[in-house]
């Protein structure tokens, strides 16, 4: 599928933060939003200051179109924002992600997952957001089928390890910033066009969600792992976890760590041999079924 890129936030800032002058071959920059979270900036990344951004309910789009429109994207070979949380959601030290990227050349796209648990109670990450939020897969086909993408979220493929991502902590080069802005910009241009009461729907608030934030953003949170998908000749190749750094990264709730332990070696040994139809598929779908039903019984 090919997509044009169309011009989003034309009114996107000058570049204000100063640049190292050997930027060499990857530069991440780490969005900071609150006074005094500079101060935590990971020596690895490139402060920038977000704190005077328009367009905030957009979320970390908003970020990413600001740095493709301003040519940002283009100062390394490989260019990425993360949050102020980086550390927080991976354990991971940004010089520890740099060195990863350096070691394993030739790909569009390094990222790291900091909740890799998912992979093992729910299908793709589409599943995982209706289970999070609640018709969140039909106001996305909606999104699509108004935006001309022949795309259904609810039938989309398996996000293995190899493809799955949260939180948009990821690096990417030209290529892969061309095609995934692409499609992003040509969403975000949608939702700007659509008619005030149809696209309210998309800012409003979860009310089973802890933190005030519209579903919007949960959509965008999604098209990293979408695209790898609809697009299968960039290369992405994902952060490596450990076993332990698996179930680590599970203790973050109540139900997933004894999910996680329970049906990891089999829905590893699955993505192996990536066999996911018939009675492999209908596994995903009973864990899921049961993940639905241990929340609902509040546990």
């Amino acid at each position: 599928m090919t997509l044009v890129v169309t011009r989003h936030d034309r009114t996107a800032p000058p570049v204000k933060n100063p640049l190292p002058a050997d930027a060499g071959d990857v530069m991440i920059f780490q969005n900071y939003y609150q006074d005094g979270q500079e101060r935590s900036i990971d020596p690895a990344f490139v402060p920038r200051d977000g704190r005077h951004n328009a367009n905030t309910h957009y979320r970390e789009v908003a970020l990413f179109a600001r740095m493709y429109h301003s040519g940002l994207y283009k100062r390394a070979a490989y260019t990425g924002i993360v949050s102020p949380k980086f550390w927080d959601k991976t354990r991971l030290a940004g010089s520890d992600f740099i060195r990863f990227i350096r070691a394993n050349p030739g790909h569009d796209v390094y990222f790291v997952n900091p909740y890799p648990g998912n992979a093992y109670y729910t299908f793709n990450i589409w599943e995982h957001g209706e289970l999070c939020h609640d018709g969140l897969i039909l106001l996305a086909s909606d999104l699509f089928d108004r935006a001309g993408i022949e795309f259904d979220p609810a039938s989309m493929g398996r996000n293995s390890h190899s493809t799955l991502l949260y939180s948009n902590y990821w690096v990417g080069n030209e290529r892969f910033w061309h095609g995934f802005m692409a499609l992003n910009l040509r969403l975000l241009d949608t939702v700007e066009r659509l008619p005030p009461s149809v696209r309210q729907r998309y800012f409003m608030q979860d009310p089973n969600y802890p933190d005030p934030v519209p579903l919007l953003p949960f959509i965008f949170e999604r098209l990293f792992s979408t695209f790898l998908l609809m697009d299968p000749t960039i290369r992405g190749l994902p952060y490596p976890h450990s076993r332990h750094e698996i179930l680590r990264a599970a203790e973050r709730d109540n139900i997933e760590p004894p999910m996680v332990q329970a049906f990891m070696d089999l829905i590893d040994e699955i993505d192996r041999r990536g066999d996911y139809s018939g009675q492999n598929r209908r596994i995903f779908g009973a864990i899921y079924s049961l993940r639905r039903h241990l929340e609902s019984r509040g546990f």
